[in-house]
């Protein structure tokens, strides 16, 4: 009679990437100026859905181009905005039952060139990437009811993942501008991203608490003004359905921006305001909870052979999540006499996480974009690429696996002459998963038919070499740990002294 317990692990199934190309060629509107010279093409994908059916996984989002152009006269910054949808479907290895899906966007490259004063030729790809883990359970053997059987086990515990779930919500406000700022007319640029500040477990939910910070570029309705800015941050709590969280779950939350909706609102007097926004997003929640199993690691019978059947297993228990806000100084220098800033913003940064000799290495790559006026009062544009790192001192036993993101909190600046002195808070996040790697008993069979050799000596004598396992001798006489012990009144599980042991047979 063997006693069997399922160790619900996971598996990776997917883990990659697919491009997306970008072929456009446009017409601009009747409302939009001649393009004299472009400044910026910028491509912003975004994924509302994911999902795996069978062996089929399938993202659907949409992807947004920008254009950011100067118009006949030279001085005024104008942006063109076009938004198409995508679908990225990816055959599975295998079918997966109760899937957790992560995924990312990545832009790869964007050519954009005017063909005539309002025609635009773009040619570009993004890469969809993601991560897909299913539920692979193994049936491993806990224990056997047999007396002839002598059994050694090992208690293990672990942090795994044990429920999944997606939810869409959405964060609404009406923004006010500040009082001496110019009505809005049109909006050239926005920047939004979701901070998470607490995530509290309760009974199958999580209580997730944040904010949306929203960075607004727009124009007045005065001819030959600078465009004007706008930081705004909007407070959330939502309640995310998990199953099987309790309040002794580790919930790891992670928010993306699905979609942002502004209009530009007019007040009582037809003054533009007010900006009516609606930011979607995007959660997913993955709940871990601790688990503690005993697990046969070694059998042997005192009657028969045995025919034992192993699995090794490597089980990724979540050690913690570790966040923290690195503050990232540099300077960029310009040659083109920049006078002043317009607005100035960063790609999204990509960060990796190991660790090394007890610390938890972030190692990070930041793209900044800058637009500007040089000293003919003429906007320009560039961009320049720094990198950081930061670290953070951690207890690990194992080896580490590191899943990391990274957040721009906020992006300050200083001009001093034709040098730009930059200050950048980033919030840092990483998973560390500690690999442990068990070979398990899945099965026993007694052989029958290999009837083990006793010999007829009530005991023996045997010669034992300090550090030797009690378990080791006693599977070699075919007797018991235990016999062993109560014979020669030992009280561990190893020989502690060179010299003759009485083994009882």
């Amino acid at each position: 009679m063997l006693n069997r317990e399922v160790l619900s692990a996971s598996e990776v199934v997917y883990d990659g990437c697919q491009e997306q190309p970008i072929d456009l060629d446009i017409s601009l509107p009747d409302y939009c100026p001649d393009i004299q010279r472009i400044l910026k093409c910028q491509v912003l994908p975004s994924i509302s859905s994911r999902s795996v059916s069978g062996d089929r996984l399938e993202v659907e989002g949409t992807c947004t181009v920008r254009v950011y152009y100067l118009d006949a006269g030279g001085t005024s910054v104008h942006c063109y905005e076009t938004e198409s949808s995508y679908l990225a479907a990816v055959t599975l290895k295998q079918p997966v039952e109760q899937p957790r899906i992560y995924t990312m966007t990545r832009v790869e490259y964007v050519n954009c060139r005017p063909t005539s004063p309002r025609r635009l030729d773009i040619h570009g790809a993004f890469s969809v990437c993601a991560r897909v883990c299913g539920r692979a359970d193994l049936e491993i053997v806990a224990s056997a009811e047999d007396e002839n059987m002598e059994q050694q086990t090992k208690e293990f515990s672990c942090n795994l993942c044990s429920g999944f779930s997606q939810q869409p919500f959405t964060v609404e406000d009406t923004l006010e501008l500040s009082p001496g700022k110019l009505p809005a007319e049109t909006i050239l640029r926005t920047d939004v991203c979701a901070v998470l500040k607490t995530a509290e477990p309760m009974q199958g939910q999580v209580m997730a608490a944040g904010e949306v910070r929203l960075h607004i570029l727009y124009t007045g309705g005065e001819e030959n003004t600078e465009p004007e800015s706008m930081e705004y941050a909007m407070p959330f709590t939502q309640l995310l359905d998990c199953e099987g969280v309790t309040e002794e779950s580790t919930c790891r939350v992670q928010l993306a921006v699905a979609g942002i909706e502004i209009q530009i609102h007019a007040d009582y007097t037809g003054e533009s305001s007010a900006f009516e926004t609606h930011v979607h997003l995007l959660s997913s929640v993955t709940n871990f909870q601790p688990k503690s199993m005993s697990a046969l690691s070694d059998v042997y019978s005192r009657t028969y052979e045995l025919n034992i059947a192993r699995k090794q297993k490597t089980l990724e228990s979540l050690t913690g999540i570790i966040s923290d806000t690195c503050s990232h100084r540099f300077s960029v220098q310009c040659d083109s006499g920049l006078t002043k800033i317009l607005d100035l913003w960063n790609d999204p940064c990509t960060v990796t996480a190991t660790v090394d000799n007890g610390q938890l290495q972030f190692s990070g790559k930041l793209g900044i974009c800058v637009m500007a006026l040089n000293q003919e009062n003429a906007p320009f544009y560039f961009e320049r690429t720094t990198e950081f790192t930061c670290s953070k001192p951690i207890e690990t036993q194992f080896d580490t696996r590191c899943s990391a993101e990274g957040t721009v909190l906020n992006l300050s600046y200083r001009l001093t002459g034709g040098e730009i002195e930059l200050k950048a808070e980033i919030l840092l996040t990483a998973e560390v998963y500690e690999l442990q790697t068990y070979k398990f008993i899945t099965d026993i069979e007694e052989d029958t038919a290999r009837p083990k050799e006793k010999d007829t000596a009530a005991l023996c004598i045997y010669f034992a070499d300090t550090g030797e396992k009690l378990w080791d001798i006693a599977c070699r006489y075919c007797t018991s740990v235990n016999a062993i012990r109560d014979e020669n009144g030992l009280a561990g599980d190893t020989v502690e002294t060179r010299g003759m042991l009485l083994i009882p047979m």
